[in-house]
Formats: C-alpha cells, sequence, structure tokens
C-alpha cells in the first residue's frame, strides 16, 4: 500500500511540475521581468581589483621541494632544484624513468613555474 501511494504522489508531482508552465502558473523569469534598454546601457562595466601576484625565485624553490619531498609515491632523495624566473631546473640522480615523469609532472603543474629542465641521470643500482 505504502508503495502505491508513494509512486501516486510522485506521478502529481511530475505531473504538475509539467502542466505548470502550459496554465500559466509559472513567474517569467527575472531576466524577462527587468530587460535592459537596448544600447549602450544593455552592458556593464566590470572592474577587476585583485593582481596576479609573481612569486619569487626561492619561494618557487621552496614549493617545488616540499611537493617532491611529500609525494610518497615519487623517490626524490637525490634531487636538487633550482629555479630562475619561473624555469625550474631538476638535477641529480633517480631509479627510474616513471619517477623523473612524475617529478616533471608534478612541478609543472605547480604556480609559478614556467617550464622544468630536466637534469636527471638514471641509475638502475649497478
Amino acid at each position: 500500500m505504502r508503495r502505491s501511494a508513494a509512486r501516486l504522489y510522485i506521478a502529481k508531482v511530475l505531473l504538475s511540475a509539467a502542466c505548470a508552465p502550459v496554465l500559466g502558473l509559472c513567474a517569467p523569469p527575472v531576466a524577462a521581468q527587468h530587460a535592459p534598454a537596448a544600447g549602450r546601457d544593455a552592458l556593464q562595466e566590470i572592474t577587476v581589483t585583485a593582481r596576479k601576484v609573481a612569486k619569487t625565485d626561492e619561494e618557487v624553490k621552496e614549493q617545488v621541494e616540499t611537493a617532491l619531498h611529500s609525494d610518497r609515491y615519487i623517490f626524490s632523495e637525490h634531487v636538487a632544484v633550482t629555479s630562475k624566473n619561473g624555469v625550474v631546473t631538476l638535477r641529480g640522480i633517480a631509479t627510474d624513468y616513471w619517477d623523473v615523469i612524475a617529478m616533471k609532472r608534478l612541478v609543472r603543474r605547480m604556480p609559478g613555474v614556467k617550464r622544468v629542465v630536466d637534469n636527471i641521470d638514471i641509475s638502475l643500482g649497478d
């Protein structure tokens, strides 16, 4: 009995939602109520107040080092990071090519990084 009552209620709600625009029970959209006059008054002025603050090389370097050392899937113990004008250079030794790819991908997504230079040697533990 409850299941049929619930279905009947849902059917009533859907039917009323479908028939409301036809019967004129809905209010017109807000944009239609307050349509601006044609011409120059139709445009609104936009003012941008925020400035994009450029990060210093030291901030970028610290941020990249923190991100590399905090990622548990990347072994970056033997990698040094330098940064100059948004160009981040990774130097050192990696144990796998996939670590190099993951490091470059992680660094490339960091804010303030424009380019990543890879000077990493791959040592297979010989």
